[in-house]
């Protein structure tokens, strides 16, 4: 099992700046104490005002928020909504307003807010980037690149946008646009973090590892670099692929240990572990994810491996079949369902590990110890059909993989290929065994029956030849040479 090369959604950005930060930049242009004054067509586009009264309330917004911090949303709430009252053009005012929705978890107040901003700031791309965004919470992955391509068009030089998008087209393996992204990206913002890891994901998955660490090394750098856990995660698999387990699995554990729920480096942790079989500590990995994602199917499906790794087949089995009651055609779940019954189920069939042996010959007698010699070619036997069932469920279930895989992962369908025609020769050459061992116990117990016969028969005349027991002795006479006269 390889770590993961999925789950590339942290390396979207949404726009969660500081309030202050985000806030204070509003407060551009000329202003007025009037609260009717009209705001120049520049600033407005660009989000700011140019009313005194609803920079006043802003500011206050900025005041509340550093003082209390999440204690004091529901109050820096109220201001903004005051600076938008006064002022309902102000899209810094409004995109700010949902941010603060969005981090009390008023998701429905948040996107009207952004809306808002929208319509209010045409050059505002930062209301159209966290729009996407909670589209893409929403599991609307097309709607959000829509946003953020509007994001682009809004502002072109919209780092969190250029990032998003380049991951869009990661995923896409458009690896060329993916990278021109990235490094606009960076061109907006040299310190985004999100942009190095996912310029560092491009270059891992197009195969160019060494760029990829040489990325992630220039990001370190950063001011956040060191304690930015997903640099580290992108960093142990990039060293994986240098052969460089060691290291690898110090990275994941770094990433771990600067942020204990993350889901992606506890699964490349795990992924390590396992296949250096250490199962009980990727057991415990997979199960902080499972934990962490109850319905993540690719941690049901890890431990179900690690519990087989540790010979606890049973489990492993019904791991399984309780993911195919829910995701039939779960193609990772038939691959590795294959696997259990060819290489560990029909294993153990083979030498009756469910089966008790049959018992040796309790007499020393030529034919008790043929028959006994016949019923254990004849477990034998049984074993062997056994596993050739085992062997036959596997192959079906290699070619449900075949049938449901959608991944375009050709490696893994050519590993499947291979192991139906290793199992089909198997098969074969177990089944060959089977007729020559019947005919030995056949035999076996053919010159059982005729020694017992022969036994039988000696035991007979033995018993015949024998004195009998009851018969009485001779009586001896005393004294028979006499004592003289």
């Amino acid at each position: 099992m390889k770590p993961s090369k999925t789950n590339s959604a942290r390396t979207f950005r949404r726009i969660l700046l500081s309030l202050s930060a985000a806030l204070l930049l509003a407060a551009t242009g000329c202003s007025s104490s009037s609260s009717t004054v009209k705001t120049d067509p520049v600033t407005a586009a660009e989000g700011g005002t140019a009313s005194q009264d609803a920079i006043e309330k802003f500011t206050e917004a900025v005041e509340v928020y550093e003082k209390r911090g999440d204690a004091g949303l529901d109050d820096a709430i109220s201001k903004l909504e005051d600076a938008v009252d006064v002022d309902p053009a102000f899209g810094k005012a409004w995109f700010n307003l949902g941010v603060l929705y969005e981090k009390k978890g008023e998701k429905g107040e948040a996107v009207k807010a952004y809306t808002k901003a929208s319509e209010a700031s045409v050059k505002l791309g930062d209301s159209f980037v966290n729009l996407g965004m909670l589209a893409l919470d929403d599991g609307k992955p097309d709607e959000a690149r829509r946003y953020f391509d509007r994001a682009l068009e809004a502002e072109s030089y919209n780092a969190a946008a250029h990032n998003n998008l380049s991951v869009f087209y990661r995923q896409d393996r458009d690896f060329p646009a993916a990278v021109r992204h990235a490094r606009l990206s960076l061109a907006g913002d040299a310190s985004n973090i999100e942009a190095y890891s996912n310029l560092a994901r491009i270059y891992y998955r197009r195969g160019n590892f060494d760029v990829a660490k040489l990325v992630i090394l220039n990001a370190l750098k950063m001011p956040d670099g060191p304690n930015n856990p997903d640099l580290h995660n992108i960093l142990g698999l990039v060293e994986i692929e240098r052969n460089d387990v060691t290291e690898g699995i110090r990275q994941f554990e770094k990433a771990v240990e600067l942020a204990p729920k993350h889901v992606p480096a506890l699964l490349n942790l795990g992924a390590v572990v396992l296949n250096v079989r250490d199962y009980p500590r990727a057991l415990e990995l997979f199960e902080r994810v499972l934990a962490l994602e109850p319905d993540s199917i690719t941690a049901e499906i890890s431990i179900a491996v690690a519990k087989r790794g540790m010979g606890d087949l049973a489990a492993a089995d019904k791991i399984y079949q309780e993911i195919l009651t829910k995701d039939p055609e779960n193609a990772v779940v038939q691959f590795n369902l294959g696997v259990l019954e060819h290489e560990h189920k029909a294993q153990q069939a083979m030498i009756g590990a469910d089966r008790e042996p049959p018992k040796p010959a309790e007499e020393q007698t030529a034919s008790a110890q043929m028959r006994a010699s016949a019923e254990q070619i004849e477990w034998n036997v049984a074993n062997i059909k056994s596993a050739v069932e085992h062997y036959q469920a596997s192959i079906e279930h290699y070619r449900s993989f075949l049938a449901y895989d959608k991944s375009g992962n050709e490696a893994r369908r050519a590993e499947a290929n291979k192991r139906i025609g290793q199992v089909s020769e198997l098969i074969g050459a177990t089944r060959e065994q089977i007729p020559s061992l019947e005919s030995t116990a056949e035999e076996l117990r053919q010159q059982a029956e005729e020694f017992a016969r022969e036994e039988a028969a000696a035991a007979q005349e033995a018993e015949q030849e024998a004195p009998d027991a009851d018969a009485e002795e001779a009586p001896v006479e005393a004294n028979a040479g006499g004592d003289g006269a």
